[in-house]
């Protein structure tokens, strides 16, 4: 296709097609929720089939997810080198299909060591639909398009979670009322969460454009590739803050999508409830925090395409920062008064993803984005790495608040680096990026 083609208001870069954006929309939509359904599934795993009490299930899940982050730091960069060379959308369709492995197997667990070891898959394949999802936005939109872009599909990934939390993690309580027991009803769901991600494999290989976004000539010798993602961050020291912000910034996901479900979960065990239902009932300070992601990120645009990036990125931490903090004044996660407090976690969880995504795909070189976007997520495994083990240990022996508390102040500190080299190193001026990409006249 012809340089200049557009996606409404959003310019594509040369070669993609609008048909490639609508698939890259459909991705957008299911990657998240299907990718973050663990958070959904692993209390119930650890609870109807391995029977492990509640009061040890947040050091449990912290191992877990410890576990997953040590793999998704060994696969994050070979999958972004291997990106660059063989496209994007075979590697896509590879993360999918193992998740739906993953899915399919959780049910048949019989000990934290063989639930670790299907979390192996399950970790390739978020390593794989996650990298990717990042990497194709910026393949497809112009620069100074991609913060649009970059809303657009954050407000899909919100409305997928929210789907995948109000329907799909529901699912156990309406098989247990159709009459069968706590593991059936957690079984029969994760086999439905299966299907629809080996059928979203076959939508992005089918759908998403072919090879990479520079010509086969043009491409970087693998072992550039792999030293690539690192040493730009030497020389770039937007991309370098770019890595902090994923360091928190994916912290943040795992801390709300595994840690508050865990909290409303066991806020409603100690209520009396049966696993079945204390999912459905632990899931409401969850659905509230992304229902509040969802519409914020339709704000988050014009933040992000109107600013410099780094402006852009420092205000998205300091409201991150704000929205875990302010959980300190939060008792009882099932309380409806708790509300905005979770409204506001939601607007800070959603700000801290687009600022540090849209930044590094405005700095990502083409040539070696999938290699620079692969060390972001390396950046972002390290940061889950720590926030999971920490937080889970603190969730138990200090108090459910903690994961949170610690994320607060992570994410002042990313904040603070932001101001810094929006001062020092603030890169070229925003106009270079809309001349690039005007914008249509109304009317």
């Amino acid at each position: 296709m012809h340089s200049g083609q557009r996606f409404g208001l959003i310019g594509l870069e040369p070669g993609v097609a609008s048909r490639h954006v609508w698939i890259l929309l459909y991705a957008a939509y299911v990657t998240i929720g299907l990718a973050t359904f663990d958070a959904f599934a692993t209390p119930y795993v650890l609870s109807t089939a391995l029977g492990i009490p509640i009061t040890e299930q947040g050091a449990v899940v912290g191992r877990l997810n410890v576990y997953t982050e040590i793999v998704l730091l060994v696969v994050f960069t070979p999958l972004g080198v291997l990106s660059d060379r063989i496209g994007r959308r075979a590697v896509y369709a590879f993360g999918f299909i193992c998740l739906a492995a993953a899915y399919a197997l959780f049910p048949y667990a019989g000990s934290e060591t063989e639930l670790a070891l299907i979390r192996v898959i399950y970790s390739v394949g978020l390593g794989g639909v996650t990298g990717m999802i990042a990497t194709l936005l910026g393949d497809y939109a112009v620069p100074g398009d991609r913060g649009k872009l970059t809303a657009m599909t954050g407000i899909l990934n919100g409305l997928g979670v929210v789907t995948g939390a109000i329907f799909l993690a529901r699912l156990p309580q309406v098989f247990a009322e159709m009459g069968y027991n706590q593991f059936q009803a957690g079984q029969f769901t994760l086999w439905i969460v299966a299907g629809l991600c080996l059928l979203s494999a076959l939508v992005v290989a089918a759908g998403l454009r072919k090879g990479t976004p520079v010509a086969k000539e043009d491409r970087p010798p693998v072992r550039e590739l792999f030293r690539s993602g690192f040493d730009l961050a030497r020389k770039n020291p937007r991309i370098a803050v770019a890595y902090a912000s994923a360091f928190v910034a994916r912290g943040d996901l795992v801390v709300v999508g595994t840690f508050l479900v865990l909290w409303g979960k066991v806020a409603a065990v100690n209520a009396g409830m049966e696993p079945a239902a204390a999912i459905e009932a632990g899931r409401l300070p969850f659905v509230i925090a992304q229902s509040a992601a969802l519409m914020w990120a339709i704000v988050a645009v014009f933040l992000l395409d109107r600013f410099h990036r780094m402006t852009g990125l420092a205000v998205c931490m300091g409201l991150a920062a704000v929205g875990y903090l302010l959980l300190i004044f939060v008792e009882d996660p099932l309380d409806k008064a708790n509300i905005p407090f979770f409204l506001l976690l939601g607007i800070g969880q959603i700000s801290a993803f687009l600022g540090s995504t849209t930044l590094i795909g405005k700095e990502a070189p083409a040539a070696q984005r999938g290699s620079v976007i692969g060390a972001f997520s390396v950046a972002g495994a390290l940061g889950i790495l720590i926030t999971s083990g920490i937080g889970g240990t603190i969730f138990d022996s200090i108090d459910p608040r903690a994961p949170f508390m610690l994320l607060g102040v992570m994410n002042l500190a990313v904040l603070a680096a932001a101001v810094l080299v929006r001062i020092y190193a603030p890169g070229p001026p925003m106009a270079r990026e809309f001349q690039l990409a005007p914008a249509p006249a109304s009317g």
